[in-house]
């Protein structure tokens, strides 16, 4: 799949543990297909609410946990940002860059690669997984241009 030259893989997963006012919700992959084209998506992924105990500059909403390892805590994640659109979340999946040098919090350094665009569909029955692979667009007119034009699994009212 493809907004304007960029090219992106969609995961659609379905809820398996939760429910939509829960604030930890578990889905598992419907189109499995999917992982022997891109090697980022997992069979099982959680959603959790933010709490607002981190040291990041921007506002998520939720966190994404993608289950590559045997704890939750250690699986790659992502914050989801609130976009222009209901329902609609982005994020990016990061690149650890391992230097003796660490953050302020002794963890290793992130950099940006991989650009995610989330659709929650049907109070949280579905949830849509659309990632860039080794795309970040830092320039938030970039981000907010390919946001509009992006192809969503539901039609996205502009201007909501």
């Amino acid at each position: 799949m493809q907004t304007g030259n960029l090219r992106y893989y969609r995961g659609i997963y379905a809820l398996k543990k939760g429910t939509s006012k829960e604030p930890i919700k578990e889905f598992e992959l419907i189109n499995t297909d999917i992982l022997n084209d891109c090697k980022l998506f997992t069979k099982i992924l959680r959603i959790e609410n933010d709490n607002g105990f981190h040291d990041r500059s921007r506002f998520f909403e939720y966190w994404i946990y993608l289950r590559n390892d045997t704890n939750w805590k250690r699986c790659k994640k992502s914050g989801l940002a609130n976009t222009l659109f209901p329902y609609v979340f982005e994020g990016n999946l990061a690149q650890f860059v391992r230097l003796e040098q660490k953050n302020r919090k002794g963890k290793d350094f992130e950099n940006p690669q991989h650009f995610i665009v989330a659709q929650s569909i049907n109070s949280w029955n579905t949830f849509v997984l659309d990632i860039f692979p080794n795309f970040y667009p830092v320039q938030k007119r970039l981000q907010t241009a390919i946001l509009q034009e992006h192809k969503y699994l539901l039609r996205i009212k502009k201007g909501a």
